[in-house]
């Protein structure tokens, strides 16, 4: 699912091949499953040696997730250039975070990036708290579940904006359009750019489905 750069693919092009769900026997089978995609995604956007096996590993100190937030920005402001009446309907980021490269796990460094960007998250992006994940969820491993579920819905917003997005992502919409145009609902607002389908099921965000 590689896009250069995680920005906006043009108009025209071929959209991504999407897996179809397996059935999960458990909660911990369908987590892995998202955090093989997540994997997958950050791999594609930074050229990351990064699966479900070493992903908290890869996350730890920070050094990703900052980037990823300044790229997120990167493109939000990008969009605002292009299509400042869109850009006012929905949460966007104005300011990147902060970020110390040289953190190590486990250290203060590596939680004051962590922290940076969860704060990003909850004032740039507007994610609701039930979305949320703690420093010591991800530095200690306390709450893989939540750290996961931020990722994925920060991918769903960032998508308005034209970053790249998870496959999960991508298959959620698919549903959502189908459902749309079943029951004759309009497209959400702003309408998604050509080929970079959204949206994971509100339950499985919610925590309802993990």
């Amino acid at each position: 699912m590689s896009q250069q750069g995680g920005y906006r693919r043009r108009p025209g092009t071929p959209g991504l091949p999407v897996r179809s769900i397996r059935p999960f026997k458990s909660s911990e089978q369908y987590l892995e499953a998202m955090k093989e995609d997540l994997a997958e995604w950050l791999r594609d956007l930074y050229g990351l040696d990064i699966d479900a096996a070493n992903f908290l590993q890869v996350l730890e100190t920070g050094l990703v997730l900052c980037q990823h937030a300044n790229k997120v920005t990167e493109a939000a402001l990008a969009f605002l250039a292009e299509a400042p009446v869109q850009a006012q309907r929905i949460p966007m980021p104005r300011t990147g975070v902060s970020c110390n490269g040289a953190a190590q796990p486990r250290t203060f460094q590596a939680r004051d990036n962590v922290s940076n960007f969860i704060q990003w998250c909850r004032k740039e992006m507007g994610i609701q708290e039930v979305l949320m994940f703690e420093t010591e969820d991800l530095v200690l491993r306390k709450n893989v579940k939540n750290v996961v579920l931020c990722l994925l819905e920060l991918g769903r917003r960032a998508w308005r904006f034209g970053v790249a997005a998870p496959t999960l992502v991508h298959l959620e919409e698919e549903i959502d359009e189908e459902l749309r145009q079943e029951l004759a609902v309009p497209p959400p607002d702003p309408p998604p750019p050509p080929g970079e389908p959204l949206y994971l099921p509100s339950a499985v965000l919610h925590g309802q489905a993990v």
